[in-house]
């Protein structure tokens, strides 16, 4: 905290000696926004497109910034998304679904640049808590959308625009504090126009906390720095993010099981028990590492102690990354934009685990102690890590008149990754000294990866008759991924050794994805219809995890949307109608491979289709009421799933029309706002239907349906002659104001029938893990505005 508080001290005095040489600015404010907008015009949908859109405002986005919370949770109040987090607060790792599709199947950018792993093709939310207050915009495209840079959306894209800098000297200092130790704190500042041309802006953000799920601890936050110059029709910035986290682990989740149950271990380190009463859910153990069993049906708190007679703490999680953006935007003329930019991501990451008992062959080792016995296992602890390198350049042009809009864009970007792990604790002394040797550490698995994504697009809206509008939009992407090397996962061989996997995977992809939609806007109405095609090609994990069973196939989505909106006076109604058909999409199976990973397959044919309802109304000038939607059918129309049986050979189930697993068929969300002057109080409650576990459609492997509640009240007010100080708000949120028991997220870890021992296919021997919310938790928040 001091360091922060040092950190506010230097913002603030910045921002004033910057008044002193402040000029007052001479550029046409409206034009300078316009540039703004040109950065993501390329990846966002316009007003009259025929697209599901949600658009988040900059007051919206400071306001949840100081929640600590990570973008999930505000995205998730917009229709058809469901928000979680490992450590049941919201900080820390979180994830989110867009009509049941995972993060990897949604597509995000800043500013127009991807910001998915190539290689994981996903967002890792995991030390971005303070982008909030960064951002200016946020476009939520749900389906197929417009075309966008880097990964295919499968679920839905979303589009994040960082905010304009002050163009008077500014700064913000806030700080929040809640349950389980949680803050949140944060220092921004814009030196306003230098010279009347240039401006330097920069944030510090950090969110900490004991952690709802016992072992949980971590802190993250990010950093940003600008510089900006611009003048009417040109503008030149160069933005540096930064993102980091250290993190306790939860990615195991929480077991549930009974006080009298035997319990498997998962994970390491230490255990701890806390009940939550939650109608189907039996009771959540809170898991975080190693255990005794008392023989009295509870647990008992035992620490592993290293040989040297240290206490392992807790495994970590640890990453770092730094976004690097050169960018560029020309208007030379009311017709013409141009957008340019050049960027660089680095990345790195890593894990310390402590493995009980595991086996020596399973790191691809063999030992023999000082007498020539055969010595199987020992504990272990193993770093895992990853270095990534991104770089690319993003182009657009847009031209528009009376009827045309008309933008063309070029995306280049190449990746180059490397995936290591190493051995850096035996408990066998004599076995570490044979295999860790003097620098402490034993290689156990080392690959690299490339990959190339290259795209170009060129999107036309053509008015006519006043009222209509047309659409078309053409992409052609090509995709190479290469990746060598040795995995992490190691095969048994005839002999009974184990050897690493062997990696060498060299796929090529060309897609073609088009898009067309018409649309009419008339006095508040809008009717619209879309239809987009669009391919992705597989994850890394499909390849790994896969080992020798048949390669994934390239995935393909045909989306067809249509919709009505109304916008009035005083309230707004709107429905928007999908139907999106997978051909090839990778499902689980329910099977393992050789490797022991789950393994996924394509499936021929599935589907989603729904409708997403969204209505608001402003009865009186201080009050609004909001509410959206989505109700949705998710379906495989023709699936064989594998389940363990240690009767005999792995059973086959075929089921003609299962329901995709993590897809509830109903998601809400209802909202009352009040606003009078400086004061404002927003009432959310969500509703999220049950949703399985897996694609079996088994009450007994699924989540229980839902509904929490959550309150926010704040209060802002101008201040003068107070130490420089303009504007203060104060405000408390309440979250999960009924202390509801709830889990939005889990997995089956273990499945297997058994006719021996009593387990059918109807009645299965399985082992399930939940992601639990926490119960009521408070946080309180200060913000001075200078």
């Amino acid at each position: 905290m001091k360091r922060l508080n040092r950190i506010a001290f230097s913002v603030v005095c910045c921002v004033f000696a910057s008044q002193a040489v402040w000029a007052q600015a001479t550029i046409d404010t409206v034009k300078v926004h316009q540039l703004n907008e040109v950065v993501v015009k390329g990846v966002r949908a316009a007003k009259e497109a025929p697209y599901a859109v949600a658009n988040i405002k900059k007051s919206e986005l400071q306001q949840f910034s100081r929640t600590g919370k990570e973008l999930p949770f505000l995205l998730s109040r917009t229709p058809g998304i469901l928000a979680w987090g490992e450590n049941g607060l919201g900080t820390g790792t979180s994830y989110m679904r867009i009509r049941g599709a995972a993060g990897s199947r949604i597509n995000v950018t800043l500013d127009g640049v991807a910001l998915n792993s190539p290689e994981d093709q996903t967002v890792f939310w995991a030390n971005m808590n303070s982008y909030a207050a960064l951002l200016g915009s946020v476009q939520i495209q749900r389906g197929i959308g417009s075309s966008t840079n880097g990964d295919g959306a499968f679920g839905g894209s979303i589009s994040m625009a960082t905010a304009f800098p002050s163009l008077i000297p500014t700064a913000e200092v806030t700080g929040s504090f809640g349950s389980f130790n949680t803050y949140n704190t944060g220092v921004s500042f814009s030196t306003g126009l230098l010279g009347k041309h240039l401006i330097f802006d920069g944030a510090y953000h950090e969110t900490a906390t004991d952690g709802y799920i016992d072992g949980t601890s971590g802190r993250s936050g990010s950093y940003y720095g600008g510089l900006t110059w611009l003048a009417d029709n040109f503008k030149v910035s160069y933005k540096n993010i930064g993102n980091f986290e250290k993190t306790g682990q939860a990615w195991n989740g929480v077991l549930a099981s009974d006080y009298d149950t035997n319990f498997t271990l998962m994970s390491d380190g230490i255990y701890t028990y806390k009940d939550m009463d939650a109608a189907g859910l039996g009771k959540f153990n809170i898991l975080t590492a190693g255990l005794v069993r008392n023989g009295k049906g509870d647990y008992t708190i035992v620490p592993y102690t290293m040989r040297d007679g240290s206490l392992w703490n807790k495994t970590t999680d640890n990453f770092y990354q730094n976004h690097n953006i050169l960018s560029a935007v020309w208007t030379p003329n009311d017709h013409w934009s141009h957008n340019f930019a050049v960027h660089y991501t680095y990345g790195y990451g890593y894990y310390n685990e402590f493995k009980s008992q595991s086996k020596f062959a399973k790191f691809g080792l063999t030992f023999y102690d000082a007498d020539g016995n055969f010595v199987k296992r020992s504990d272990f602890v193993r770093k895992k890590g990853l270095t990534q390198h991104t770089y690319g350049i993003v182009y657009n042009t847009n031209y528009k008149d009376e009827h045309w809009d008309v933008i063309g864009g070029l995306n280049l970007q190449q990746f180059r990754g490397n995936h290591w792990g190493y051995l850096t604790y035996i408990a066998n002394q004599a076995a570490e000294n044979q295999f860790l040797g003097s620098n402490g550490q034993y290689k156990y698995y080392d690959s690299d990866a490339h990959k190339y994504d290259y795209s170009a697009f060129v999107k036309a809206n053509y008015r006519f008759a006043d009222n209509w509008n047309v659409f078309a939009d053409l992409q052609f992407r090509r995709v190479e991924y290469k990746t060598d090397g040795v995995n992490d996962k190691f095969v048994e061989q005839a002999d009974g050794t184990y050897k690493n996997q062997v990696l060498d995977i060299n796929e090529k992809f060309n897609f073609f994805n088009p898009k067309a939609g018409i649309s009419y806007t008339n006095n508040g109405h809008k009717a619209y219809a879309s239809v987009a095609y669009s391919n992705r090609e597989p994850e890394r994990n499909n390849y790994t995890d896969n080992y020798n069973y048949p390669f994934p196939e390239q995935e393909k989505l045909l989306d067809v949307e249509f919709g009505y909106q109304y916008q009035g006076s005083n309230w707004h109604a709107g429905a928007n109608f999908y139907y999106m058909g997978y051909d090839n999409q990778l499902v689980q199976t329910g099977q393992l491979s050789d490797i022991g990973e789950a393994l996924t397959t394509n499936v021929k044919d599935s589907y989603r289709m729904g409708v997403e309802l969204t209505a608001g109304w402003a009865p009186l000038s201080w009050m609004s009421l909001e509410g959206n939607a989505s109700l949705s059918k998710n379906k495989i129309k023709d699936f064989d799933e594998y389940v363990d049986n240690w009767d005999g050979d792995p059973l086959k189930i075929h089921y003609d029309n299962s329901t995709l697993s993590f897809s509830p068929s109903a998601i809400l969300n209802g909202f009352i706002d009040l606003h009078y002057a400086g004061f404002s109080a927003t009432w959310h409650t969500n509703f999220v239907s049950s949703q399985y576990l897996d694609n079996s459609e088994s009450k007994d492997r699924s989540l229980p349906c839902y509904s929490q509640s959550d309150l926010s009240i704040n209060y802002g007010s101008k201040v003068t002659k107070a130490c420089g100080i303009k504007h203060v708000t104060i405000g408390f949120d309440i979250n999960n104001i009924f202390g509801r028991c709830y889990a939005p997220s889990g997995f089956v870890w273990y499945n297997a029938v058994s006719e021996s021992a009593g387990y059918t296919k109807d009645h299965r021997l399985s082992a399930i893990s939940y992601i639990p919310m926490a119960g009521t938790t408070f946080m309180t928040h200060l913000t001075l505005k200078f």
